[in-house]
């Protein structure tokens, strides 16, 4: 199908297009991204708006020169989302008094009730439809790697419940109930959830809502398929339910309203129990990134002596042979972030075997990639020294780098939300003129999405507060045009300072930051000792793991500045 074909089929003034399935916030195949086959935008985010005469699609500012670059401007207009301006200003702007068709398990509850209210006079056309998903095969997830059991985790919900007198939650999160339920699958090839909403009950009942899932031998709750939801409401008597709208389609709390279920709008309760890692998922955590810095050292020792006449796709199919050599590795967290020369400043690019570049000599390589292990996911971004990269280079790298250490070396007020942490970072830039399109940081699943909520650190993120054992990525940029793209980001987790009511950053990721790239004299003398300690603990665990010639090469990327 394409622009034109819906054009065609409209019966309304415009069709709101969202890039997801019904479980919001996951990852898609690619089968299923509608908006990948309407324009030819391959993102991880963005909302397609379809009017009669044209087509917007609307992208934060990752995806700025990515969405310009992969769509025709003769029926697709991109619009690049900010704080000030987003598609809901721009739909108040143009369609105030119109007609708007959209698919409500597309869209959460709380993001159309913020649409309705700024457009009073806009109707809002349901068109409901189930995308279709592929059969899938469900795991458990170990409990020595999970570190708490489903009875437990049931438990606290309960516990929940009673304290606001309601009969059932619904958790529409598909990453909630992967970790309430201790399941993952391989329903998507680089996030090991399950595609599913349950519903729990007051009795400590658990009822699966999900299409072509195939489950383990002798597992006991019951399953039931999606367009049946209506019928398990009132199979069991539901008069008050508690979800988050943030988290749950529209078409669940319309479902709700219309049996007559009093509602409960709250934050999911097992989103912040995920997000607040038990000591034994924290301690894969940190396993994972031991596992994930050898293969990362690995390749760039290898990379040094053997980048020439090597192009992006070498790089990813490398990096991804040295994590496979890892214990308990599963995938790719994502695909791989590769880009050289001019393509580094795509911020989310990534090359195929049909579209890539030779490494470009004398510039930088922006490398950013993660692994899922059964004990933990990580993600990392380097940019590396290719032959002699020039001044402009190596002093925006030391401005990035100044900014990551400003904010990993921070200790705040617990209770700290991400916006506030963010400005700690992205000052440093400012202090410069310099500033990036995108968020300072995301929370990380443990053997789930390497993008978690409800914490990020960001201008326009969430306000939720920043908590003890939380893991997060703090990953500030610079981004040239058309020239060169610099990233570093590593991971940390979220433990108490030592002044009493503080928290702190412990880095996580255990890969040497590039020396070559770096202006010492830019520098100041807290920022070199950071670093250097940083440097000494990567390979004080790193080391142990390598051969000889590696050793050798992480002993000089860790040398002291």
């Amino acid at each position: 199908m394409t622009i034109d074909d819906v054009q065609k089929q409209m019966s309304t003034d415009a069709v709101i297009i969202f890039r997801n399935n019904q479980f919001l916030g996951q990852d898609i195949l690619k089968e299923e991204n509608q908006i990948l086959k309407l324009t030819g935008f391959s993102g991880s985010a963005g909302t397609l708006v379809i009017t009669k005469k044209k087509a917007f699609l609307f992208v934060d500012g990752r995806y700025e020169i990515q969405a310009k670059k992969q769509t025709n401007s003769k029926n697709v207009t991109v619009i690049i989302e900010s704080s000030e301006y987003n598609i809901n200003t721009w739909l108040k702007e143009n369609m105030s008094c119109a007609s708007i068709a959209y698919n409500p398990w597309q869209i959460s509850e709380a993001r159309l009730q913020k649409m309705k209210r700024m457009l009073p006079k806009t109707e809002f056309v349901s068109q409901p439809q189930i995308i279709t998903t592929k059969r899938a095969t469900v795991f458990e997830q170990p409990l020595k790697y999970a570190g708490k059991k489903v009875v437990d985790k049931v438990k606290a919900l309960k516990i929940q419940m009673k304290e606001d007198d309601c009969d059932a939650i619904f958790i529409g999160a598909a990453d909630s109930v992967s970790w309430l339920l201790n399941l993952r699958s391989n329903a998507l090839p680089e996030t090991p959830i399950i595609r599913a909403m349950a519903l729990v009950t007051k009795k400590g009942s658990v009822t699966i809502f999900a299409d072509n899932l195939v489950l383990p031998k002798d597992f006991k709750i019951e399953i039931i398929p999606l367009a049946k939801i209506k019928s398990a409401f009132q199979d069991h008597g539901i008069k008050k339910i508690m979800l988050d709208f943030t988290t749950t389609s529209s078409t669940i709390v319309e479902t709700c309203r219309t049996e007559g279920i009093k509602i409960i709008n709250k934050v999911d309760l097992c989103a912040s129990m995920k997000a607040e890692k038990n000591s034994v998922e924290l301690k894969g955590m940190i396993n994972a990134h031991i596992k994930d810095g050898v293969a990362m050292c690995r390749f760039l020792a290898w990379f040094e002596k053997n980048y020439q006449n090597k192009d992006e796709m070498d790089i990813v199919n490398k990096v991804l042979s040295f994590r496979k050599q890892q214990e308990l590795f599963h995938s790719v967290s994502f695909r791989t972030i590769a880009g050289s020369g001019a393509n580094a400043a795509i911020v989310h690019y990534q090359p195929t075997e049909k579209q890539c570049s030779k490494i470009k000599n004398n510039s930088v390589l922006l490398l950013d990639s993660g692994g899922q292990y059964q004990d933990g996911t990580t993600d990392i971004t380097r940019t590396i020294a290719v032959g002699k990269p020039n001044k402009n280079m190596i002093e925006k790298f030391t401005l990035v780098l100044k900014a990551h250490i400003a904010l990993s070396s921070q200790q705040f007020p617990e209770n700290t939300s991400g916006p506030r942490l963010d400005a700690i970072c992205r000052s440093i830039m400012w202090q410069y003129g310099l500033d990036y399109k995108h968020g300072t940081g995301h929370g990380v699943g443990c053997f789930l999405n390497v993008h978690e909520g409800p914490q990020s650190i960001s201008m326009s993120g969430s306000n939720y507060p920043i908590k003890s054992n939380m893991v997060m990525s703090i990953e500030p940029g610079y981004y040239q045009e058309n020239t060169f793209g610099i990233r570093i980001e590593n991971l940390v987790y979220v433990a108490k300072s030592s002044a009493v009511g503080f928290l702190k950053f412990v880095p996580l990721t255990l890969v040497p930051i590039d020396f070559r790239l770096i202006d010492k004299y830019l520098l100041n003398e807290r920022e070199i000792k950071w670093l250097n300690e940083y440097h000494r603990m990567v390979y004080k665990f790193i080391a142990p793991h390598l051969n000889k010639q590696e050793c050798e090469w992480l002993q000089k990327a860790c040398s002291p500045l």
